[in-house]
């Protein structure tokens, strides 16, 4: 071999060991680089459309509890995180310390109620005041033929004085306590009419069953008509005997009981009636005691008129507007009774409690805070570019930086017409009712929602980690033979970590690059693209 053909075969194995070599060496830099990049198969999923909002949870219902007037705090009955009913009295103030309008509602409640009874009973109403014209008719006759009027007059005030004794034995009777003697008067007699009705009912029962027996095991003196008889007489007797029981039975239950407070309302109230009538009959015996005089005589012709016309007015019965005005003074003091004490509007957990017995109150201050947390609901602030996305049943999960880990679900309840300003941006309060929400969970968190608006099943996905934007044009990497190839991709809807792809050449199990190194997307370095493939529009 000639010394230039040696020379030739080194210079060529020299080229072969170098190609070889920067292959090897490429080869090393390639997979080097490949360790560091995470890669994704694109696949077919269900992509699910979402809405993400934050907001606060708050109770179905929440009330604030204010006192709605003054006085001294007696008794508090509820306390933080008791579950209450509605209607339940939470706190009550002292009955000393309340003002006068309170304490005479009582009063006032007794005689509302008789009028608004009295206006219901148009008939009975206008029977009164017929006996009104001629008791007026009565008196004017009187005052006119000046007759009897003092001994009438005296009798009147005979009749007041025992109204007001009767009253007062009644209220007497009912504010303190039975001796055990009449006690023991009321018992036998209950015991002695018990005895009477069940030998009353033992007779009835003895003659039914000789009233059942076959006529032919009669005696010569029985027959059914007879027993037909005895028993009409004994039902007879058994009702009279049941009335006389019940009675002794009432009043020995009355006696042992305590008085009803409301009894002992209206016997206090009866006798300030009867005290009032003493007063006035004592001021129609100064009026007749030297006889009546003209003045006298004309205001008993204007009572006379003025009872014509009530008794005119009483012909059709009350007007409507009547009726109206003594349900609304009958509200009124039913309300006003109710001034003096704090009760639950519905059924929920005592959230808060700011009163405790001796505090003085006022109308308007805070006593409990009252929530409804059966159910709960988030209410949280959608923008207005997504409220149109939004319906009510659309499902929702919630998460909830106090209890981490854990993830809740709900359904929009509520999404409104109107939004609302605020810091120069509008938005909407929607409602997520939580379906699963536990005692970990409470009013005045804080969470966010994703409220889901719509599925595509089997959709081509990739994921938005892999996108990239090169002049205009969405791309994503793909691993190919060993090769970075970048893909042009046509996206449809996406979600916060996935995207549709509506065309492209990419296939089910492709590897595409999550967050591809800048060099590659310059298409500088090593990772120079093999190819570009054109999508047509």
């Amino acid at each position: 071999m000639t010394k230039k053909a040696i020379i030739i075969f080194v210079v060529i194995a020299l080229l072969v060991a170098g190609w070889f070599g920067l292959r090897l060496f490429q080869r090393g830099r390639l997979d080097s680089a490949l360790s560091g990049l995470q890669t994704e198969a694109v696949r077919r999923e269900t992509l699910q459309l979402t809405v993400s909002a934050d907001g606060l949870v708050r109770s179905e219902q929440t009330a604030l509890l204010m006192w709605k007037t003054r006085g001294t705090v007696e008794q508090v009955s509820a306390a933080l995180g008791d579950q209450v009913a509605a209607g339940q009295e939470l706190a009550s103030l002292e009955a000393a310390s309340l003002s006068q309008p309170v304490i005479l509602a009582q009063a006032e409640l007794v005689g509302a109620r008789q009028v608004l009874e009295q206006l219901r009973q148009s008939r009975t109403q206008g029977a009164q005041a017929q006996r009104g014209v001629e008791q007026a008719q009565r008196e004017l006759e009187e005052g006119q033929s000046a007759g009897l009027d003092q001994a009438e007059a005296l009798q009147a005030i005979a009749q007041a004085q025992k109204a007001v004794e009767e009253a007062e034995r009644a209220l007497y009777i009912l504010t303190h306590p039975v001796s055990q003697f009449a006690l023991e008067q009321a018992y036998a007699s209950r015991l002695q009419a018990q005895k009477v009705l069940e030998r009353t009912l033992d007779d009835i029962a003895h003659f039914e069953m000789k009233a059942r027996k076959s006529p032919s095991n009669y005696e010569f003196w029985e027959s059914r008509d007879l027993y037909k008889m005895i028993l009409e007489s004994l039902e007879f007797k058994r009702i009279r005997d049941q009335k006389a029981f019940d009675r002794a039975d009432k009043k020995y239950t009355d006696l042992k009981e305590p008085p009803d407070p409301d009894e002992v309302t209206l016997a206090e109230a009866n006798l300030a009636l009867a005290k009032s009538s003493l007063g006035q009959a004592q001021r129609d015996w100064e009026r007749v005691a030297s006889g009546a005089s003209p003045g006298e005589l004309a205001i008993l012709q204007a009572r006379l008129a003025d009872a014509q016309r009530e008794a005119a007015r009483w012909v059709d019965g009350p007007a409507a507007e009547e009726i109206r005005a003594a349900e609304a003074r009958v509200a009124a003091a039913e309300a006003a009774l109710l001034l003096d004490q704090i009760t639950a509007p519905f059924a929920g957990t005592v959230t808060q409690v700011a009163v405790q017995p001796g505090d003085l109150v006022s109308p308007g201050s805070l006593a409990f805070r009252l929530d409804d947390d059966s159910r709960l609901v988030a209410e949280v602030l959608v923008s207005e570019v997504d409220i149109n996305r939004l319906q009510a049943g659309q499902p929702a999960r919630l998460v909830f930086d106090a209890v981490p880990g854990k993830e809740y679900h709900g359904v929009v309840v509520d999404v409104p017409e109107v939004g609302e300003e605020q810091g120069g941006v509008v938005g909407f309060r929607v409602d997520i009712e939580i379906s699963d929400a536990d005692r970990l969970i409470k009013p005045g968190m804080t969470t966010t929602a994703t409220i889901v608006v719509a599925e595509l099943p089997e959709t081509f996905l990739v994921p938005n980690r892999a996108l990239r934007l090169i002049e205009g044009q969405r791309v994503v990497y793909v691993l190919r033979d060993e090769q970075i190839t970048p893909v042009e991709v046509t996206l449809g809807a996406a979600s916060d970590e996935r995207s549709q792809v509506l065309a492209g050449d990419l296939q089910p199990g492709d590897q595409v690059l999550l967050e591809p190194p800048d060099q590659l997307v310059r298409g500088g370095g090593l990772f120079r693209p093999r190819m570009m493939i054109r999508i047509s529009q």
